[in-house]
């Protein structure tokens, strides 16, 4: 059975974080493939999904196929994430199932890996009250990609929660990437490098939360996934599938604002099409997919994370002296979900 939609459908807008990609690229998953000529239908859920494309207008809309594969929850089944309305960082560390959380005071935790790139710790917390300091990622010139990356223990559900906020000068009309869950057999590394690369079920699977769409000028928030059942596009390439919001309006992201937002996903059983995904915008459900295949054998679990900002820079690279620029705070890693912290 492949992935599978309930009634509510929705179009699937084409994302510009699809030009030109390189399957040789370090970062996790980078790709594109054809909307139009395949999507996906992601059961019991509000979502759906297609395939990307290299070199594709990102402003060519398009249309799910109900009757191809994922499938979306009813929306208001759960609209809100785990307790949610924290009063402080630390309530959200206690919450049940926590098992990493990192608040950037006196900079990162020892636990990340910092693959290059140019991180950046300056002032000016998420929530006003709760902290002084936040992470800043900066990409420019050949620096495509800054990130941090946190390995944790195998795990068959995960839950992500990070306030994030976008400079009113960044400038992704070139592509980007954001935030990355994935598994492989051998972490972190087993998942990168494989943009265009199907996954066969006992090797790699990644799922990327980033914007769709131009920042400033109504981006919003979508999952890009690498699965084994995913689409090709009509040349028979694999590069990854989206899938957008189902609630109106969208998740927009506003440059300058800091926005709270949760994604997690749950793997299958390695015999069935069970496997799981959602995100949450400001505490509200917008999406939940079923039918995933993230693996096909036990062994295969879900333990790394990258906190990332990548360009493509298709059309052109910024210079350095004015870098994009994307500050993340208040991460917490949890096997169940966390939600928002109050004000």
């Amino acid at each position: 059975m492949g992935l599978r939609r309930s009634s509510v459908w929705f179009l699937c807008a084409l994302a510009p974080a699809c030009g030109s990609d390189d399957p040789s690229d370090p970062t996790l998953g980078d790709g594109g493939s054809d909307p139009s000529v395949a999507s996906v239908d992601v059961t019991e859920g509000s979502g759906g999904g297609s395939s990307s494309d290299d070199g594709v207008d990102p402003s060519a809309p398009t249309t799910d196929d109900p009757t191809d594969a994922a499938t979306t929850d009813d929306p208001t089944a759960a609209d809100s994430t785990g307790p949610g309305d924290a009063p402080s960082f630390e309530a959200l560390c206690a919450s049940p199932g926590v098992i990493f959380c990192d608040d950037f005071e006196g900079g990162a935790d020892p636990a990340w890996l910092e693959d290059g790139g140019d991180v950046r710790f300056p002032a000016g917390a998420a929530v006003p009250g709760v902290g002084e300091t936040v992470v800043e990622l900066a990409t420019y010139g050949e620096l495509q990609s800054s990130k941090l990356i946190y390995v944790f223990p195998d795990t068959d559900e995960i839950y992500i929660r990070f306030d994030v906020q976008y400079d009113p000068s960044y400038d992704n009309t070139g592509g980007s990437h954001g935030p990355v869950l994935s598994g492989s057999m051998s972490p972190p590394w087993g998942a990168f490098g494989t943009a265009g690369i199907k996954p066969s079920g006992d090797d790699f699977f990644v799922l990327n939360f980033e914007p769709n769409g131009t920042v400033g000028d109504g981006a919003t928030h979508h999952f890009y996934a690498y699965f084994v059942n995913m689409l090709a596009d009509g040349a028979g390439d694999f590069w990854g599938n989206y899938f957008d919001s189902t609630m109106q309006p969208p998740p927009e992201i506003v440059p300058g604002q800091w926005q709270c937002v949760e994604y997690g996903m749950t793997l299958n059983d390695p015999a069935s099409d069970d496997g799981l995904a959602d995100f949450w915008f400001e505490g509200v459900h917008h999406g939940h997919f079923d039918g995933f295949i993230w693996r096909t054998v036990p062994e295969l679990h879900i333990n790394t994370f990258s906190l990332d900002s990548y360009n493509h820079f298709n059309n052109g690279p910024v210079p350095a002296e004015t870098p994009n620029l994307v500050r993340y705070d208040n991460v917490v890693i949890s096997t169940q979900p966390v939600g928002c912290l109050a004000g």
